[in-house]
C-alpha cells in the first residue's frame, strides 16, 4: 500500500470513529469524552462568573479552561484533516484543501475554532472578551440529533413559516397602532410613537404580558385584549407547523435507517426498493438491556433483528470463539425460511435497540405479497445453501 493510500484510510478510519454512530465503542468512547469535556469547560466558564467562587478559585478554573481549550483545538486540527471525508464532499474542484476551507468557513467550523481559542487569558492582556468561553455550549448542537432534526423541519416548511411570520408582522403593526392612537393622549411617555407601542404588542402578542405597559383607557384594553388572544392564536400556527414537521423528520430518518437495515439481509437483497420498504413496515422496535439474553441456542426460532445501535455477543456454546454483532448487523434470519432451532445464545453487552421482525408477521406479508414469495424462496434456497443447510 503507498504512503497516500495509507493517509487516505487513516483518515477515513479518523472519520468514521469521530463522526459515525455505528463507530463502536472506540467512537462511542471518544464522542462521550468530547462531549464531558464540553460541559466541564461551560461549567468552568459559568462558575467563574459567581463571584464568591470566582474569587476564591479563578486561577484552577482558568486552568480548567486553558486544558479544555487545549482540548478543543486538538478537535478542531482533526476535523480539518478529516473534512475531505465528510458527507458531500466535492473533491473534483479544489480538492482536499478545498474540503478543508469550506469546513473552515462553516458555521460549525467558525464555532469549533472560537472554542479552541484560549479567551480564559484574555483578561491578563487587558481584553474584557473571556465572556467567550461559554461558545463550547454550541458545540453540544453537533452531537444533539433533535437539533439536527428542528433544523430539517424549519427548512423544509420554511416557506410556510415565511408567509405565517409576515401575518404575524402584520398583526403586530396594526395591533400596536391601534393601541397607540387610543393611549396616545394618556400614556404618551409609553405610547408616544408607533414604534414605542410596538414593545406593548410585541409582549402581548407573545403572551408575556411583563405589565410594564399596559393600556389605561377602555378602548385601548379592549384592543390588548384581543391582541393577547390573537397571539395565542397567532404563535399556535408556527408551532403546529414546526412540531408536524419535526415529527415527519424524526420518522423520516428511523425509516431511512431501518430501510439500510432490511437491504443488507441476503434474503432481502434481491427485492425492490418499495418491497423492502414493505418488509421494514413490519418491524417492531425493541429494547435490551445490558447482560439481557435475546435467544438462547435449542429454542425454537421465530424471529429475526437488526441491530439499531449497541453490541450483542454471540455464544455457540462449542469450542469456537465468541463473537461480536453490533449496529448495522442482524441475525436469527434463517428462521424466516427454515425451521430450525438456534443454534447460538447472543447476549446483549450493552443496552440495545433492535428492530424484531417476527416470522407470522414475515408469513402475514408473504401472503399478502403472492407475486414475491418466489424472489423470496429463491433467495432463502442460496442462504441455506451458502450455511451448508440442505
Amino acid at each position: 500500500m503507498s504512503g497516500a493510500a495509507h493517509a487516505e484510510s487513516l483518515r477515513a478510519r479518523a472519520h468514521h470513529l469521530l463522526t459515525r454512530e455505528e463507530s463502536g465503542a472506540a467512537g462511542r468512547a471518544l464522542r462521550a469524552g468530547l462531549v464531558l469535556l464540553i460541559v466541564v469547560s461551560v461549567t468552568a466558564a459559568v462558575l467563574k462568573t459567581v463571584p464568591r467562587f470566582g474569587q476564591a478559585h479563578g486561577s484552577a478554573i482558568d486552568l480548567v479552561l486553558v486544558l479544555a481549550t487545549l482540548g478543543f483545538a486538538a478537535e478542531y486540527c482533526l476535523r480539518i484533516w478529516i473534512a475531505p471525508e465528510n458527507p458531500g464532499a466535492r473533491l473534483g474542484a479544489g480538492g482536499a484543501g478545498g474540503e478543508r476551507l469550506r469546513y473552515v468557513l462553516s458555521l460549525p467550523g467558525l464555532i469549533d475554532l472560537v472554542a479552541a481559542i484560549p479567551f480564559a487569558l484574555a483578561p491578563r492582556i487587558g481584553l474584557n472578551i473571556d465572556w467567550l468561553d461559554i461558545v463550547p455550549i454550541f458545540k453540544l448542537l453537533r452531537h444533539t440529533a433533535a437539533f439536527q432534526f428542528l433544523v430539517e423541519a424549519v427548512y423544509s416548511e420554511r416557506r410556510v413559516l415565511g408567509s405565517a411570520a409576515v401575518l404575524m408582522l402584520a398583526l403586530l403593526v396594526f395591533q400596536s397602532s391601534l393601541v397607540y392612537y387610543f393611549e396616545r393622549e394618556a400614556q404618551p411617555d409609553k405610547y408616544g410613537s408607533i414604534p414605542e407601542a410596538m414593545w406593548w404588542g410585541i409582549v402581548t402578542l407573545t403572551t408575556v404580558g411583563y405589565g410594564d405597559v399596559t393600556p389605561v383607557t377602555p378602548w385601548g384594553k379592549i384592543a390588548g385584549g384581543l391582541t393577547a388572544v390573537m397571539g395565542l392564536c397567532m404563535f399556535a400556527i408556527p408551532v403546529g407547523i414546526i412540531a408536524s414537521a419535526f415529527i415527519e423528520a424524526v420518522r423520516r430518518r428511523e425509516f431511512v435507517d431501518t430501510w439500510n437495515l432490511v437491504a443488507k439481509v441476503p434474503l432481502f437483497r434481491s427485492l425492490d426498493a418499495a418491497r423492502i420498504a414493505a418488509v421494514a413496515g413490519v418491524l417492531r422496535a425493541r429494547r435490551a438491556e445490558r447482560g439481557e439474553r435475546l435467544i438462547r441456542k435449542g429454542d425454537q426460532a421465530d424471529s429475526m433483528y437488526f441491530i439499531v445501535s449497541g453490541e450483542v455477543e454471540v455464544d455457540q456454546e462449542s469450542a469456537a470463539p465468541k463473537g461480536r454483532l453490533v449496529a448495522g448487523d442482524f441475525f436469527g434470519e434463517i428462521a424466516l425460511i427454515a425451521e430450525r432451532e438456534r443454534t447460538a445464545t447472543i447476549t446483549a453487552l450493552a443496552p440495545c435497540k433492535l428492530l424484531v421482525l417476527h416470522k407470522d408477521d414475515f408469513e402475514s406479508f408473504m401472503q399478502s405479497h403472492p407475486d414475491l414469495q418466489q424472489a423470496v424462496r429463491e433467495a432463502a434456497r442460496r442462504r441455506l445453501q451458502e450455511i451448508g443447510v440442505r
